[in-house]
Order: C-alpha cells, then sequence, then structure tokens
C-alpha cells in the first residue's frame, strides 16, 4: 500500500526513484494518489516524468500533472503546456494549464494569455485575466482586459468592471456612513402606497428589506389588470428599493407559485410562478442572487388540492398540496466582498450580533404560518427574527 509518508521517502532519495516508481505503475489510482500528494517540489527536481505523463489516456492523470508542473516557480515548460491545450478536450485540465501558465508570473506568457481571452470556456478567460492583471500599469495589458467589459459571459464581465471601472466610483462620499441610517426612519410604522413611501426615503439609508409582495390577484387587497402589468409593479417597487438599499446590503422576497381559480368548469385554473418569473427583473436591475430558502409549512394548515386525485387516482390529475413558500436572497450588487461591509462596524456590534446556537443550517426552515382576523397575509414572528438576525446588525 502506498502511503504518504512512503512519496516523502521517496522524494528525499532523489526524483529519479520518485519517476521510476510511478513509470512502473499500472494502476490509475495509484498513480493520482502519488501525483496528489507530491507536495513542494524541491528546487532541484527533474520534472521530465511529469511532462511524459501529459500524454497518458486518462484525464485526471494529465490534471494532476499538470498541476504539478504548475509548482516549478517559473521554471515549467510553457511550451510543452501550451501544445497540450491546443489538443486537450478535458474542460478541467485546460483550465489548470491556463492557471499554470498564468501562476508563473512571466511576461513572456503574456501572448499565451492574450490567446487564451478568446476562449469559449468563460472559467479559462477569468483564469487567463488572472495571470494578466499581476503586470499592473501594464498598458498592452490593459488594452486586451478593457474591452472585455462587454463580454457576453457575466462573469468576466464583473472582475472587469471591479479592476477598472468601479475605481471611477470609489471617490464617491456617502451621506451617511455604511452603518448608519437616518434618525426618521428608525422604528417607524408607514401605512402607504408603497411606491409613494418610497420617494421619500434618501439614497442608500436602508439595510435590510423584508418584504412579500402582493401575490398577484389571489387575494382581495391587490388587483391587477395583467400578469404583466403586476410583475411590471414589482419591478418599480424593487428598482427603488434597490436605490434606497445601502452597498453591498440585502433583500429577502417571501413569495410562491399562486393559482387563479378557473372561470368555470369548462375552464382550467392557472397557475403563475411568480418567485421565478420575478427573478430576472431583479437581477436586471442591480440584485445579485445570494440563496433560495424554502420556507415548509405542516400540510394540515394549507388547501387541499389532492382532494380529488385521492378519489380517482387517475395520472395527469396528481396537483400535490402546496407545503412551501419561498425567500429569494438577494444583494445589492457590488464589486466589494461581505468582508468590507462587516469590518465597516466596531468590534462590539459584530460580537454583539452574533447569531447563538440553534440556528438552521438548512436552507429549509420549517416554520408553522400564523393567522390573524385582521390582516389575510401576516409573517410569523419566528421567520423575520431569523430573516433579521442572519442578515443584519
Amino acid at each position: 500500500m502506498i502511503t504518504k509518508e512512503y512519496i516523502t521517502d521517496l522524494k528525499h532519495k532523489g526524483n529519479e526513484e520518485i519517476a521510476h516508481f510511478v513509470g512502473n505503475q499500472r494502476d490509475v489510482g495509484n498513480i493520482n494518489f502519488i501525483l496528489e500528494n507530491l507536495g513542494q517540489l524541491p528546487q532541484n527536481f527533474n520534472p521530465d516524468f511529469l511532462y511524459n505523463l501529459l500524454n497518458h489516456q486518462y484525464a485526471q492523470v494529465r490534471l494532476n500533472a499538470v498541476k504539478n508542473i504548475g509548482k516549478l516557480n517559473g521554471k515549467s515548460d510553457t511550451k510543452s503546456l501550451f501544445e497540450l491545450y491546443k489538443k486537450e478536450v478535458d474542460t478541467s485540465v485546460r483550465r489548470e494549464i491556463v492557471s499554470s501558465i498564468g501562476r508563473q508570473r512571466k511576461s513572456t506568457n503574456k501572448s499565451l494569455l492574450f490567446d487564451f481571452l478568446d476562449d469559449e470556456d468563460p472559467k479559462i478567460v477569468c483564469q487567463a485575466i488572472r495571470g494578466l492583471l499581476v503586470f499592473e500599469n501594464d498598458n498592452d495589458v490593459e488594452e486586451h482586459l478593457k474591452p472585455l467589459i462587454n463580454h457576453q459571459n457575466e462573469m468576466v464581465r464583473t472582475v472587469i468592471y471591479k479592476e477598472y471601472f468601479a475605481k471611477e466610483n470609489q471617490n464617491k462620499k456617502d451621506a451617511l456612513p455604511h452603518t448608519e441610517t437616518y434618525e426618521f426612519l428608525k422604528n417607524v410604522v408607514v401605512n402607504s402606497d408603497v411606491l409613494e413611501a418610497l420617494k421619500y426615503l434618501p439614497d442608500e439609508s436602508v439595510h435590510l428589506t423584508f418584504t412579500s409582495p402582493p401575490y398577484y390577484n389571489a387575494r382581495d387587497y391587490s388587483i391587477y389588470p395583467s400578469y404583466q402589468a403586476y410583475l411590471e409593479f414589482l419591478e418599480k417597487v424593487f428598482v427603488e428599493t434597490h436605490r434606497i438599499t445601502k452597498e453591498g446590503r440585502f433583500l429577502i422576497v417571501n413569495t410562491s407559485p399562486i393559482i387563479i381559480p378557473r372561470v368555470s368548469r369548462s375552464h382550467s385554473s392557472k397557475r403563475y410562478g411568480i418567485p421565478s418569473d420575478l427573478h430576472p427583473y431583479l437581477v436586471k436591475n442591480g440584485w445579485e442572487f445570494i440563496d433560495d430558502i424554502v420556507w415548509l409549512k405542516p400540510e394540515a394548515s394549507v388547501k387541499n388540492r389532492v382532494g380529488g386525485f385521492m378519489q380517482h387516482r387517475k395520472p395527469l390529475g396528481y396537483k400535490p398540496n402546496s407545503v412551501t413558500e419561498y425567500l429569494m436572497v438577494y444583494r445589492k450588487s457590488t464589486e466589494k466582498l461581505l468582508d468590507w461591509n462587516i469590518r465597516s462596524y466596531d468590534y462590539k456590534t459584530v460580537e454583539e450580533s452574533k447569531v447563538s446556537d440553534g440556528y438552521e443550517t438548512t436552507n429549509v426552515w420549517k416554520i408553522d404560518p400564523c393567522f390573524n382576523k385582521v390582516h389575510s397575509a401576516i409573517f410569523p414572528v419566528e421567520l423575520c427574527k431569523r430573516v433579521i438576525q442572519y442578515y443584519s446588525y
């Protein structure tokens, strides 16, 4: 049995021992185990046997060989890697080749990295960008990278925006520090039309929004001429919500598919997938999708849709009871990481805001719904408590 200790001993004896040992292996699993546990390679390491493995029939062996070649601190044979890249069909191997060439940080590799920018795989493009960004204040690099702001892939555009275009907005001064808001907004209940009320809120004044929009025409308090008009109304609301939200802070939208009853027995009911239909409107207007949380309710608390099927049991007529709703979690798009938001707060606030034991570890929250004679759709306190604890300070 080959162990990590045995591989270490072989390294100490010289890489000729390793090359000979690997060359005699016929078990692919053993070859991969050796390659995955070579660790740091000494300065005098002879990588010839690794280059021989670039032509191995198994992609995982080629991948591990490339990873080890990438450890050679700029001494790797870039030409051999590029030749493999041109004929390689395995995506993981191709990506690792680009990563290995980029990690060399050699200006002589810039032309190769420029070529990689035209690859159809956006992850390879991102790896090439990463390899080029080490050449700071290089006009040639900037001329190749800046046009990628119009790249078809959103991840590529995001990287380029952060590196070259977001800096133009860094000098913008907020009216208030990130952690603060206006006194007149604290502990206030506003009973008003949402679009009218939002007009009075200053830019970047809110840290968290948790809302459950009207469920199209499923309840009497909200009547819309069409489903499209309903979605466009919500778009206006969340565009305004985006304006008033602090940089990098959160929006949680509680929605679920709804059913509009049939007009008569000769017509069918209509089901609308509000969460999925609303999602593109949010993303289009500057909200980054973070998570989907499923609110699971007891079956006894929901309307019985499966009753008819229980009687006839005929295929195609199955309609399960809907025991879930969704909490769609979004963050106001920014090039800054969450660490920036957290570091904006002082140590005392961060410590006092830490979530206590017993927090939910999955995206399925089992919470009983609430009912009220005054309002037909209210939030359970536990649902609000979790959202506030998990997504604000």
